[in-house]
């Protein structure tokens, strides 16, 4: 096998776990599915433990009774309760606070924060063991101590402890500008190596997508009645079925694409048409966008981010300044990749499988458009994007550079709107940190 091979391999291989895990993630990443196993199993914990006490008991300490003991369980339930209950509000708050800092984009990845859900599973179950010991000792007449429960629930009440700390950490963590931007440029560059090839496909798969516009299909699978949007795909699912039915199989919607209520979401080329079950088996649906299979959503987040920064109602463009960072760093990542029309073959070239992705011009614009618009009368924005596009200029190939000096030309005309003549100077500086050390200063002191 060669490496292009074994590459295209391994892509699909993490395709398929990726698609697969979607369902999965849902339901672990759910605020019901862990918790719920965190409170079986307190409850088994607590009626096994509490029986085993009760039919061998042991005595540490002298001092400690049935009553005591029940005490300081009931005292540790009614506790874990009030605490449980203050740190859900101060995380809600926090969760709130970068919804509206960042963007609601970003809810989502603020949400699946597994330290969050293990932390309130942690403090639901040590709750829920507390009260069913409390409710058990002291039943019958036999009076006994509960010597491993108590120690059980030291244990447990020492776990809550260090979850909230661990949850603390995480969620101040979090919400640092720096943070949230690294997170998702790093997620962003795992869809693009899962999801673009770095080579385009052969001639002969181009042609046949060139005449799609001239045939019929033979099959179109729609959306249900309530519309929704394409979360991801699972591309060698679709393939395999495909060439089994000496079919092609058109996503006539891109991943990320909100479709309406009966519209087209598949179309088949073929002889024949495919099993819709499993066709629509292929294709996840959900209420809005992830970063699962849709990289330029990755843009949207950090444009986002940079635009609420750049509004009046905030105004902080060094902000804006550090998504220009995270977004230059995803252009030079996606420069590498394929950005036209996916297209994926079987073994022997034919194209079975059509999708849609952004090209380069359409991640340079999304990533640029809209940040030139809110802060070319920003020095800070102004400079830092001119620095961003000079580096790109010079370091990308050929064939991008177009894009980039469209960009470098309406960033030219956005300053010269927004900024007076006096001071335009200034604002066309190129700078990566915006009002920092500009390369005017740097030429200027090595005279």
């Amino acid at each position: 096998m060669s490496p292009s091979e074994t590459g295209d391999a391994r892509s699909s291989l993490r395709l398929d776990l990726r698609f697969a895990s979607i369902s999965a993630g849902r339901v672990w990443g759910s605020y019901w599915f862990v918790p719920g196993l965190f409170v079986a199993g307190a409850l088994a914990f607590s009626v096994g433990l509490v029986r085993w006490d009760q039919a061998d008991p042991i005595h540490l300490s002298r001092s400690i009774s049935a009553s005591s003991a029940s005490t300081a369980l009931s005292a540790l339930g009614s506790g874990m309760l009030a605490f449980t209950g203050f740190v859900t509000s101060v995380v809600l708050m926090l969760v709130q606070f970068g919804s509206t800092q960042f963007s609601p984009r970003l809810v989502a990845m603020f949400r699946r924060n597994r330290t969050l859900l293990y932390s309130l599973s942690t403090f639901s179950a040590t709750f829920l063991f507390a009260l069913v010991s409390t409710a058990q000792i002291g039943r019958g007449s036999a009076d006994f101590v509960p010597t491993r429960t108590l120690v059980a629930a030291l244990l447990l009440t020492l776990a809550s402890i260090m979850m909230f700390f661990i949850l603390i950490n995480a969620s101040s963590d979090g919400l640092r500008v720096a943070r949230v931007l690294q997170t998702v440029d790093r997620l962003a560059r795992e869809v693009f190596d899962t999801v673009y090839p770095s080579d385009g496909p052969d001639g002969a798969a181009q042609e046949t997508v060139r005449s799609l516009p001239d045939r019929a299909p033979v099959q179109t699978v729609r959306v249900g009645p309530v519309g929704q949007v394409v979360v991801a795909v699972d591309q060698t699912g679709i393939t395999d079925l495909a060439r089994r039915h000496d079919a092609l199989v058109e996503l006539v919607p891109a991943i990320g694409d909100h479709v309406p209520g009966g519209g087209p979401l598949l179309h088949v080329y073929g002889a024949r048409a495919l099993p819709e079950r499993r066709l629509r088996r292929y294709v996840a649906m959900g209420d809005e966008r992830t970063l699962t299979d849709d990289p330029a959503f990755a843009f949207r987040m950090l444009v986002d981010v940079a635009s609420k920064a750049l509004s009046p109602a905030v105004n902080d463009p060094t902000t804006a300044v550090q998504s220009l960072d995270r977004i230059e760093d995803l252009l030079r990542y996606a420069s590498a990749k394929h950005l036209s029309m996916g297209v994926l073959t079987d073994k022997s070239g034919t194209a079975r499988f059509v999708f849609r992705t952004a090209t380069w011009e359409d991640l340079v614009e999304l990533a640029l458009d809209e940040i030139r618009a809110f802060g070319a009368g920003q020095y800070q924005v102004a400079r830092r994007m001119r620095a961003l596009l000079d580096d790109l200029l010079a370091d990308l190939s050929e064939d991008r550079r177009p894009a980039l000096q469209r960009q470098s030309d309406l960033l030219d005309d956005a300053v010269a709107t927004a900024i007076t003549q006096a001071q335009r100077a200034d604002a066309l500086i190129a700078d990566r940190q915006g009002l920092g050390m500009s390369r005017a200063a740097v030429a200027e002191r090595g005279r």
